[in-house]
């Protein structure tokens, strides 16, 4: 009886330990908002060239970046601060114009997909370039962060 028991009490433990994600997850509408606002904020930390831009992404070795370029990869936090220095280095500022984001939530984790442009910032003005973005999201102590970021810039 008591292995009968124990066995229905670890069912139960990991049923409620599957659920608390979901439950300490903030409104569909709320997450979706969240979501979006992210995006925002990195694209305002990439014009500002603001190396606060990598404690946007999880703080984890398996966050990854990957960009349209070849050789554009990054994981974890220094490869990531690596990664932005070089960016910021560049002669030209980087930022996006999006025409289309959609953002999927599930409990504490995101996913989006974003349409538009990549627009480069020089001396002689502006120069885009198509770009998409495909993410995945995840809810730290009430912010989004980034856990995967692949960028890319379609075939014409």
């Amino acid at each position: 009886m008591s292995a009968k028991r124990s066995i229905a009490t670890g069912a139960a433990l990991l049923l409620i330990g599957s659920l608390a994600p979901i439950l300490a997850a903030p409104p569909q509408r709320d997450a979706e908002r969240g979501v979006r606002h992210t995006l925002i904020r990195l694209n305002q930390l990439l014009a500002a060239r603001d190396m606060a831009i990598v404690g946007e992404f999880a703080p984890c070795e398996d966050t990854l970046l990957v960009g349209s370029r070849v050789g554009d990869r990054a994981r974890g936090p220094d490869e990531l601060a690596a990664h932005f220095r070089g960016y910021f280095d560049m002669p030209e500022t980087l930022s996006f114009a999006w025409r289309e984001v959609e953002v999927a939530v599930r409990g504490a984790v995101a996913w989006l997909h974003a349409e538009g442009e990549v627009v480069l910032h020089g001396d002689e003005g502006d120069r885009r370039e198509p770009y998409r973005l495909t993410g995945v999201l995840e809810l730290h102590g009430g912010k989004w962060l980034w856990r995967l970021f692949h960028g890319s810039t379609p075939a014409g």
